[in-house]
């Protein structure tokens, strides 16, 4: 079991074993492990594929991404709106929780579109470059992390805005043959050089009581993870890396407070939780779920690690 990033990654997968007893054992010599160069060219595919969307063209996009995702599994976070493009992927780090298993971070540039009513007007045959606003933001003005490629040449009804980075946590696993996607990416902060600690992935019986005591706190732990203002609300010693306001959060869609499992210390909780982030004005909406750890001190719950959901093995 590993972890990524923020939202670190959560490598841990429900896998089933099965003990067949004293069967004749097979002389087969065991698969091998996915390759690393593998690995990297499939999250880098699905990064840039799942951070580019236009709602012009949503069929265009659901099959693209039946194609990265495990037979039958919903993988598509985004809302349907807006218009995004996404290019020049690379890989940050792994980790793999088993030899057919794993989760890759990866940087993306992406380039956020906003409606413009006003171009579809213009004429498509100047040449003439627009003048320049003097109004326009400088790149430390600007949300997220900015990316130095120039603004590209507006889509009739969008206006292209300022490129910037993402880091996007991709779920792996080997399926017939081939590598796909266990369940929807999220968007995870640049790990660094240092991994964050894993949270700790079980079955856990839902705590109802808990999750109506905690959502607020875990609400709040989610606007400091977007704007980086993490110190009052991180337990001692996490390594949480935040998104540097590449992202707006929209809503807390859904808390899931889970019971301690036996052995876990009385001020050790977890709970998974679905987030809607906004990237940019009128760009679409993307759903991300985690894991969360909790950790309680002096009476107060503060936020110990984040993964993502890696969804369960083929």
């Amino acid at each position: 079991m590993g972890a990524i990033t923020v939202l670190t990654v959560l490598g841990a997968v429900d896998v089933t074993v099965t003990l067949l007893g004293f069967v004749r054992p097979s002389t087969a010599p065991p698969a091998p492990g996915i390759t690393d160069e593998v690995l990297d060219g499939v999250a880098e595919g699905v990064a840039v594929d799942y951070l580019s969307w236009d709602a012009r063209e949503r069929e265009r996009r659901e099959q693209v991404l039946r194609r990265w995702a495990l037979p039958d599994r919903e993988v598509d976070g985004w809302d349907g709106q807006g218009r995004q493009s996404a290019d020049s992927p690379a890989v940050l780090g792994r980790t793999r929780p088993g030899a057919d298993q794993a989760v890759l971070t990866v940087r993306v540039r992406i380039v956020p579109y906003a409606p413009d009513e006003q171009a579809e007007s213009q004429d498509p045959s100047s040449t003439q470059p627009p003048a320049e606003d003097p109004g326009t933001s400088s790149p430390a003005d600007e949300p997220g992390v900015p990316a130095a490629q120039p603004t590209p040449a507006d889509m009739p009804g969008w206006r292209a805005l300022p490129a910037r980075w993402l880091v996007l946590a991709v779920p792996l696993a080997r399926h017939d043959g081939r590598v796909l996607l266990t369940a929807p990416p999220a968007l995870v902060g640049d790990p660094g050089t240092t991994l964050p600690e894993p949270v700790p992935a079980v079955e856990a019986v839902n705590d109802d009581r808990f999750t109506r005591d905690t959502r607020q706190a875990v609400q709040s732990f989610f606007e400091a993870l977007a704007t980086g203002e993490l110190d009052f609300v991180r337990a001692p010693r996490a390594r949480i890396p935040p998104l540097q306001n590449a992202a707006v959060l929209v809503e807390l869609r859904q808390w899931r407070g889970t019971q301690p499992h036996p052995g876990t210390p009385p001020e050790q909780r977890t709970g998974v939780a679905s987030v809607v982030w906004r990237i940019a004005e009128n760009t679409g909406h993307l759903t991300c779920t985690y894991r969360v750890g909790l950790h309680r001190q002096d009476d107060r719950w503060l936020l110990a690690g984040i993964d993502i959901d890696t969804g369960k093995a083929p």
